[in-house]
């Protein structure tokens, strides 16, 4: 790999959403090893393990990354459950856990639930923060508390519109941002948080940002887009779900984004193993281009090294990557061994510098 360039500062987060525990603890050994300081689980019940179930192995295996929830949702469960569940990941893991929540995606729809709307996600993120604190609030019109917890939980918003970039400027520790790995869309977002952030005389550099990213290790980088497709037409379904306002979207894609969302099958979400429906929907509508170049990394290790020092030179910081392959531990060591000694990670346990 002669001339791969040495990017520093860039964080690594990966999302791993058991629905087994075999796999599960060695590749959490080997995605501390590889250099992720953050490993994350996703909130939907109906298509994986409970997050903080897994975050409580993830606790007990790793020593230093951040354990999140990759995120849940104000809608199935009480602020309250969702404070004590967290305090308890708190102390068991020395404080390392943060806490994401979106209006929610796959946990709603498979339920037959809509979204949050944005001041209900407000007001949900608000009253975790608080109920860790040990503090009372009144959710619903009832007073709750959490009565042996007293810890700081930073609090994440996924964040894909303006008005949630905005709530997310006022009151998130960090935000997660979706098909963001694009100069213009990643500006907005940027402006949308800091105007935010500016409107409560907060700084918008207290806000880590993080962009998501499918990843596929692959012969090619079209090989790589390929086999990541359901996963492009998941994030399209919800990032764009509501309405298209500042988020970059052309003309010439809306109606096929409109469509996407029509005949999108939730029961599969983020599931490439089981989603052909979604990975055929969205090649037959001519999106996968499109998608791809906002949110994948793909190809050969060398492709993806540029691939992320190029994002670096945008000015991401922080990466959190849904890695596809059929062995996710073996996908885990061939990072290590092929993207890992390139990278000088931040927060890297690894030894790469």
């Amino acid at each position: 790999m002669d001339g791969l360039s040495r990017q520093s500062g860039v964080n690594l987060g990966v999302i791993g959403n058991p629905t087994t525990y075999g796999w599960y603890r060695p590749w959490l050994v080997a995605a501390e090893e590889a250099g992720f300081s953050l490993v994350s689980s996703g909130d939907s019940q109906s298509l994986w393990a409970d997050p903080f179930v897994s975050l409580a192995v993830a606790g007990t295996v790793t020593s230093s990354a951040r354990l999140g929830v990759t995120v849940s949702n104000p809608r199935t469960r009480h602020p309250a459950v969702v404070a004590s569940a967290l305090a308890a990941l708190h102390d068991l893991t020395g404080g390392r856990v943060v806490y994401g929540i979106s209006s929610g995606d796959s946990a709603l729809r498979n339920l037959g639930l809509p979204p949050a709307r944005v001041a209900e996600v407000g007001e949900f993120a608000r009253a975790v923060k608080d109920l860790c604190a040990g503090r009372e609030v009144t959710w619903q019109g009832t007073p709750a508390v959490v009565r042996w917890a007293a810890c700081d939980v930073p609090v994440w918003l996924a964040a894909e519109g303006p008005k949630m970039q905005f709530l997310a400027g006022q009151i998130a520790d960090g935000v997660l941002l979706s098909n963001a790995l694009d100069p213009t869309v990643l500006e907005r977002a940027r402006e949308n948080l800091a105007a935010g952030a500016a409107s409560v005389g907060r700084s918008a550099d207290d806000i880590e940002i993080w962009c998501l990213s499918a990843m596929c290790l692959a012969d090619t980088e079209r090989a790589g887009i390929h086999r990541l497709r359901s996963l492009l037409a998941g994030t399209a379904n919800h990032v764009y779900r509501h309405h298209f306002e500042d988020k970059g979207v052309p003309e010439e894609y809306r109606a096929a984004l409109l469509t996407l969302q029509q005949h999108y099958d939730s029961r599969h979400h983020a599931s490439p193993a089981t989603a052909t429906h979604n990975a055929d929907l969205v090649e037959r509508l001519g999106l996968v281009d499109f998608l791809a170049e906002r949110s994948v990394i793909a190809g050969p290790p060398e492709q993806c090294v540029e691939r992320i020092s190029d994002l670096a030179r945008l000015g991401v910081t922080n990466l959190l990557i849904h890695a596809h392959a059929n062995e996710p531990l073996e996908f885990m060591r061939k990072f290590q061994s092929g993207i890992t000694p390139h990278l000088s990670l931040a927060g890297s346990t690894s030894g790469a510098s």
